[in-house]
């Protein structure tokens, strides 16, 4: 989805921007400190905005920016942001056409589905991620304290998760795992283990950044990763390899008053084998294909921790994929909830927390600990 929205809203707005050249300052200017302001500090400029229009613009959000995204910011006076967002919208309707008029069209055949797919995904996350980001605008008025925290060379988590679903008998999970960079590489493995039954989880991997930093904010990196599964009580045990382009833009550098929230998405293929243990032939049996997708909308919680929520369109793991009756039943993904953040008393320990829905549903707390933090001057 950042590919897709990235691009495609970036380059719509740079249109749009020409087209406005001759009154952009103007238009900055008139906005007042919401927008010139982005930084936080404080500015000659007088509030042209009047307060009244400030304070109706998140009953607009959400009462006309389902409709009109951009709405919201724009009765707020933060009107570059409310075209931009309004451009996002149109992008992402017109992706939603194509892809999925051409699903339905298709009866989502095998043939063309991948990338039909890849079309209707990032463009449903543009036309809500643009409303998200109507809203937030609205509500904060450009003038939110959230920015990118540092990064360290290293972050371990443990924690706790329950699963409830009714296919399996598993239920409580003790997890573990570790990050860590060497330059732009990030590399990374997790293990899930049952208290309750016989189930096992290991993913790793490694992705390398070509564009952005090593910590939070804007980057593009590629992905690779291996994950294996065993399902000791029901039988059969799965592994899967994948490959994927993805990344994050802080959209503050799509539009000023969009300051303190992100974008993530990520495109990618992968190829699950599954394995029998009553027939003994390894994890080859059975391969099939999955296309993998993501995007994602979030927000920056101060300078040390963020919200966000994501669609995520695989369905191989603990959480399978949410069901509907219509043509794309069997084929949707899960909805994830997540959050973390350090404390400011110990910096170097935090806590992340997320609530996970598909066919089954995973709530989850972990502890984290991360290296040591670049000093600062004084």
């Amino acid at each position: 989805m950042r590919l897709a929205l990235a691009l495609l809203v970036l380059a719509a707005a740079s249109g749009a921007t020409r087209a406005y050249a001759q009154d952009s300052s103007a238009e900055v200017t008139a906005e007042g400190t919401s927008e010139a302001d982005a930084s936080g500090e404080s500015t000659n400029l007088p509030p042209a905005c009047p307060r009244w229009r400030r304070r109706l613009a998140p009953v607009v959000s959400l009462l006309a920016g389902p409709v009109v995204h951009g709405a919201g910011a724009m009765t707020g006076c933060h009107r570059l942001t409310g075209r931009r967002l309004g451009i996002a919208q149109g992008v992402g309707f017109g992706m939603i056409l194509v892809g999925g008029a051409g699903l339905a069209i298709s009866g989502a055949s095998r043939k063309t589905v991948a990338p039909l797919a890849m079309i209707a995904i990032p463009g449903v996350g543009a036309f809500f991620i643009s409303w998200f980001a109507d809203v937030y605008t609205a509500i904060t008025d450009g003038r939110s304290p959230g920015r990118p925290g540092v990064n360290t060379p290293y972050e371990l988590r443990l924690g706790y998760f329950y699963v409830h679903d009714p296919q399996f008998d598993h239920g409580s999970f003790a997890r573990a795992g570790i990050t860590g960079w060497l330059g732009k590489q990030r590399l990374f493995v997790d293990a899930d283990v049952a208290l309750d039954a016989d189930t096992q989880r290991v993913r790793l991997g490694a992705a390398r950044r070509f564009l952005g930093g090593t910590g939070r904010g804007s980057y593009v990196e590629l992905l690779v990763a291996g994950t294996y599964q065993r399902f000791g009580t029901d039988g059969f045990r799965t592994f899967s390899g994948e490959v994927s382009l993805g990344g994050r833009v802080d959209l503050e550098d799509v539009a000023p008053a969009l300051v303190g929230s992100f974008v993530e998405g990520e495109l990618g293929l992968g190829l699950q084998g599954i394995g029998y243990e009553a027939t003994g032939g390894g994890v080859s049996q059975d391969t099939h294909a999955l296309l993998l997708a993501r995007v994602a909308w979030g927000l920056y919680l101060g300078s040390s921790g963020e919200l966000s929520i994501a669609y995520d369109h695989r369905r191989d793991g603990l959480e399978g994929g949410l069901s509907v009756e219509s043509v794309a039943a069997g084929n949707l993904g899960f909805l994830q909830l997540s959050g973390r953040g350090w404390f400011g008393a110990a910096p170097r320990w935090g806590l992340s927390a997320d609530l996970t829905v598909g066919s089954a549903w995973i709530a989850g707390i972990s502890l984290l600990h991360r290296g040591a933090l670049p000093e600062t001057n004084p």
